[in-house]
């Protein structure tokens, strides 16, 4: 099993994500983008674990204190994903999580989680790190609906 999991994380981290996207990925950023990582491959392989982070190559060039803040969030989101699903759910028309792409999923626990648990962070740099995010990992489409979201939950 390890080397389908390594396997998995060396074509999450190279292969869908184009060279020219990551260039703007560092600091917290990164972070919050290795976050993303690990919920997305959970939500793939459908086993919900925080240690596949330490696997990945944005987690791997973190600092100390961003695999802090990394670590912290991806926790919260694990341990609250009904919750942080019901928030979502309450501020979309469908109600099917099925129907949302795994990218904006994932996008959208980890942006929840971060405002749940760094109140220090300005709500509107969480937000445009979101969708930051989403232009980097998602659709075309992804951008717009995940600022769509997370502006109205909090407002």
């Amino acid at each position: 099993m390890p080397n389908l999991q390594d396997n998995l994380n060396s074509n999450v981290d190279a292969e869908f994500v184009s060279e020219e996207k990551t260039e703007s990925i560092f600091g917290t950023t990164m972070a919050r983008a290795a976050v993303v990582q690990s919920l997305f491959e959970n939500e793939i392989t459908k086993i919900d674990q925080t240690e596949n982070i330490k696997d990945l190559g944005f987690y791997k060039k973190l600092n100390y204190s961003k695999k802090k803040m990394a670590i912290s969030i991806l926790e919260y989101s694990m341990n609250n994903k009904i919750d942080i699903d019901k928030k979502i759910l309450s501020h979309i028309e469908d109600s099917n999580l099925e129907r949302i792409p795994k990218t904006d999923l994932s996008i959208l626990r980890m942006a929840i989680s971060e405002l749940s648990t760094n109140k220090e962070t300005p709500i509107g740099v969480v937000v445009n790190e979101a969708v930051k995010l989403g232009n980097v990992f998602g659709s075309d489409s992804s951008k717009n609906f995940i600022n769509g979201v997370l502006n109205s939950m909090v407002r």
